[in-house]
């Protein structure tokens, strides 16, 4: 007796819109978002719906977008991991291999000396 092996099981399972659940469930979070965006009352009608329709775009990017047959959330992922095995953020001021600097004393250093600038201008003049 001969058994046939299925082809096709490590493919991910299509169940609504030719989507995954995992895919179909960024639409479903991303109409809640947008829909509790919309009932923000405070803002007149046009500027609610400019994030609202971001925020739908965006998941629908992600659940039905592809580039290179790879689809866009695995993308993101795969940039998170790269810049978080590559770069390191640095509050020390000195650079490294590969870090991102934000030097706090510098920027603490910069705004006393704004001050002290015009006040020199203020007395050139």
């Amino acid at each position: 007796m001969r058994a046939r092996v299925p082809q096709d099981v490590d493919l991910e399972d299509r169940l609504i819109y030719g989507l995954s659940p995992l895919r179909f469930g960024y639409l479903v979070i991303a109409a809640l978002g947008s829909l509790s965006l919309w009932r923000v009352e405070a803002m007149p009608p046009w500027l609610r719906a400019v994030p609202c329709l971001l925020l739908v775009a965006a998941a629908a990017a992600l659940a039905w977008g592809r580039w290179q047959g790879r689809s866009l959330d695995r993308w993101l992922v795969d940039l998170a991991v790269f810049a978080g095995r590559n770069f390191r953020l640095s509050l020390t001021g000195r650079p490294g291999r590969h870090e991102l600097i934000v030097p706090l004393h510098a920027i603490a250093a910069i705004a006393p000396r704004r001050d002290l600038d015009a006040a020199a201008e203020e007395r050139a003049a």
